[in-house]
């Protein structure tokens, strides 16, 4: 197992803390836990992308959390793929989505092909109303090690 499972390994499946752990050991990517904050993001575009969710979902709640850190950390969201949509554009475009966001495990399946293109993933791993925001930023750090599926 890897530091960054560390208090939450049992909200990660294990062919998932598995694949994770392949990933870091071969040098593809690194994994940090993150504590998200409660924010809201203030950019037009990721305010909008929050109304796919309603007011209450958790889900919307975690992806407030996630935007309004990249805004902070000065990514640009129109590279941002939130769990399947962009944050802005067409997913039918011809961009590249640098940044990619799931949430829950719903979009792991994603990942590696993520990789393959974009730079970062952001993995909120048990999105709730009330708890806390528990967050894997999976970084690439050599696309030749990732493995070929």
């Amino acid at each position: 197992m890897i530091e960054a499972f560390d208090g939450i390994d049992h909200w990660i499946p294990r062919p998932v803390r598995i694949d994770l752990t392949d990933l870091a050991d071969r040098g593809a990517a690194t994994i940090r836990q993150l504590q998200l904050p409660e924010a809201q993001p203030t950019h037009p575009a990721a305010r909008e992308a929050l109304n796919r969710w309603s007011d209450t979902s958790p889900l919307r709640r975690a992806a407030a959390a996630v935007l309004a850190h990249l805004e902070a950390a000065s990514y640009p969201l129109d590279s941002v793929h939130l769990h399947g949509e962009p944050v802005i554009g067409s997913r039918y475009s011809d961009t590249e989505w640098q940044t990619g966001i799931g949430f829950g495990w719903r979009r792991y399946r994603s990942l590696l092909h993520h990789l393959q293109e974009g730079t970062d993933w952001f993995e909120v791993v048990r999105p709730t109303k009330t708890q806390p925001l528990h967050t894997l930023h999976i970084t690439l750090q050599d696309r030749s090690a990732l493995p070929r599926r």
